[in-house]
């Protein structure tokens, strides 16, 4: 019993940051109509990021996060701004052609800037341990959690109190209607993108202290795991449903996690997805408690 509940609470706090990720992505689609398969990649990219800045300057990736931040959500402008914003509203197979075309370049940027071998940066919180009843949580676990919640909280505030967040909202909903009120819908579109990539910024300390930082390395090709698993989340929550999509990461890092400890490597590896399936079959809205 105290191993199963190990595993839920670990797969609660690393399933809260696949939720962040999701919402980067479920940003920018509800905006653009747009999703992005480069996504797990530019995660790499940050990681790399935070590398680079340990090897460079000794910075924990809990301090460098304050120049990755806004480099990333740069990149992410530049990004929508001149490759996908000249072909948006056009056939998606062309679309999703671009953003795998994306996924490979950081890929073998990243390959050719840093070598193909796995690597890690050490941080500061790496070994510390919190104790919960018979629960024993990293602190690098708890931190991912906190960050991601936090970080979703804001987000849903600034959508709702913020002249930006009413902006988008708008786009999102109806972006004739918002255009013809005064909104510059391709301001807000880039700017959506912007933010959406810059939430994995933050994201970049979660995952890397939950997933990474502990002792597991990094490596220039790992981008397509976290676009996968950000699909499944981004699905099961309904694509543009806050709480859903936070819930959607929350089932299948409960699920990697029980299917890590309770069944063969293979086997575990494919309960999230058997789990996202039967789901899917039974309710294709997902978990949005809305049809």
């Amino acid at each position: 019993m105290e191993e199963l509940l190990q595993a839920i609470a670990q797969g609660f706090f690393v399933g809260s940051t696949y939720g962040l990720l999701a919402l980067g992505m479920g940003l920018v689609y509800g905006v653009s109509g747009i999703v992005n398969f480069s996504h797990g990649d530019f995660v790499t990219l940050g990681m790399y990021l935070c590398l680079a800045l340990f090897s460079a300057l000794a910075l924990d990736p809990y301090i460098s996060v304050v120049i990755v931040l806004p480099v990333m959500t740069l990149v992410g402008a530049a990004v929508y701004q001149y490759l996908i914003r000249p072909i948006a509203g056009r056939q998606l197979l062309m679309i999703i052609q671009l953003t795998l075309g994306i996924s490979l370049v950081l890929q073998n940027v990243l390959m050719m800037a840093f070598g193909g071998q796995p690597t890690r940066t050490p941080s500061m919180i790496e070994s510390k341990l919190f104790i919960i009843g018979d629960i024993v949580v990293r602190g690098s676990h708890l931190v991912a959690c906190i960050v991601s919640f936090a970080l979703a909280i804001l987000l849903y505030f600034m959508l709702q109190a913020t002249d930006i967040g009413r902006s988008i909202r708008a786009v999102q909903q109806e972006p004739r209607a918002a255009s013809l009120m005064g909104v510059d819908v391709g301001r807000v579109q880039v700017m959506t993108f912007a933010i959406g990539i810059g939430l994995l910024a933050i994201a970049v300390l979660a995952i890397a202290a939950a997933l990474l930082l502990p002792g597991l390395p990094i490596q220039p090709t790992q981008g397509l795991r976290f676009t996968v698993i950000t699909l499944l989340v981004f699905v099961l929550g309904g694509m543009t449903n806050f709480v859903a999509i936070m819930l959607g990461g929350i089932v299948i890092g409960i699920a990697e996690a029980i299917g890590t400890i309770y069944m063969t490597h293979v086997t575990g590896q494919l309960l999230p997805y058997l789990i996202f399936i039967g789901i899917m079959l039974f309710r294709p809205q997902g978990l949005v408690w809305r049809s």
